[in-house]
């Protein structure tokens, strides 16, 4: 491998892409079919979300080693990106292709999780029980490989509806949190949860720690957090109304009279009739007191609870698929966590 194109990787994980794109172009200058300049250009202009151009550095790639699963992963995620972002026939064709290049990526080399990772990724929106098979396939392999853990989380809460999708969700995410006990977009997620169980208190602390985690976060925690405090308040209005309509019914210092029931008293000789009857006659006379509490009651003005609306959890990624709150999270770090491609030489 060349020296450029090492440090074009250190610059790439420390953000800066554009130089990093600058040492890759003088590879190419020199070499137009270098495929690991190639490869990482396209993986360069995924990770910047520029995805119709990893699909062109990713094909001229492929043209020097198509059988590099690397750039096949890249082209999987790409068209898989594009066709979330498109409609209708189109965003149908490129999630095929997506599908197509995630198998021929596991075809090459199967022994790898990543590639199992990658194909739950394109299925997951489309066939999640067969996206979760993959997750656990891959997870045979690496166990411990958070970004694993993470996408199955976000597929069963995302993508399954069972009765133990949310539980399992749960689960997966605090696997990632036990891997990685500082994970934010696992936290996020799991904040998310709690506050779905509603449970808002325990959503709003875990909301604030994402935040100091990873500030990228800011901005959609500081928006949540704004909802949830408007529903609290919601909630607490109805609460008062509720009470000061109950007040108004009932006016402090005004006591109901004591009805006087009268009672037969039963015969001494311990008839069984009497006794029958006398009771007959107090449940005549409660139930006529009931009645007339009771309509005294329903000519009274109702209140009306309000009934929060389920919160919609914006999704992480990516975001043309945002919802409620508008502003999205950060893009998560599946399943672009690539390894370092390492090429063959050309044939």
């Amino acid at each position: 491998m060349s020296e450029k194109i090492e440090k074009a990787r250190v610059l790439a994980d420390l953000g800066r892409f554009e130089a990093a794109r600058e040492m890759l172009g003088e590879v190419l200058a020199g070499d137009p079919e270098d495929p690991e300049a190639l490869a990482d250009m396209a993986n360069l202009a995924y990770r910047a979300g520029e995805y119709e151009r990893a699909l062109e550095f990713a094909g001229t790639a492929m043209r020097v080693v198509p059988d590099e699963p690397f750039v096949w992963r890249v082209r999987a995620l790409a068209e898989l990106q594009l066709s979330r972002a498109a409609a209708g026939d189109e965003g149908a064709q490129r999630r095929v292709r997506a599908l197509a290049a995630a198998r021929r990526a596991v075809e090459l080399e199967p022994d790898e999780a990543v590639n199992f990772r990658i194909l739950a990724a394109t299925q997951r929106d489309t066939d999640p029980a067969a996206a979760l098979e993959n997750l656990e396939l891959a997870l045979e392999l690496e166990p411990d490989d958070p970004h694993t853990h993470l996408l199955r989380g976000l597929t069963l809460r995302r993508n399954v509806h069972g009765p133990d999708a949310q539980a399992q969700a749960e689960a997966a995410f605090r696997e990632v949190l036990r891997l990685e006990p500082d994970h934010a977009e696992a936290l996020y997620e799991l904040a998310l949860l709690a506050v779905d169980r509603g449970d808002n208190r325990a959503g709003a602390e875990q909301l604030r720690r994402v935040a100091q985690l990873d500030p990228a976060y800011g901005d959609v925690v500081r928006e949540q957090l704004a909802w949830l405090a408007a529903q609290d308040e919601l909630r607490a209005r109805a609460v008062r109304e509720a009470a000061a309509g109950g007040a108004s019914r009932r006016p402090s210092g005004t006591r109901k009279a004591a009805v006087q029931v009268p009672v037969s008293r039963p015969r001494s000789d311990g008839s069984r009739f009497g006794r029958w009857a006398a009771v007959v006659g107090v449940l005549l006379v409660i139930r006529v007191v009931i009645a007339a509490l009771g309509s005294d009651h329903d000519s009274a003005p109702t209140t009306t609870h309000y009934t929060p609306p389920r919160y919609n959890a914006p999704p992480t990624f990516p975001s043309y698929l945002r919802q409620y709150p508008l502003t999205v999270p950060p893009m998560p770090t599946w399943p672009g966590d690539f390894p370092t491609p390492r090429m063959p030489p050309p044939r």
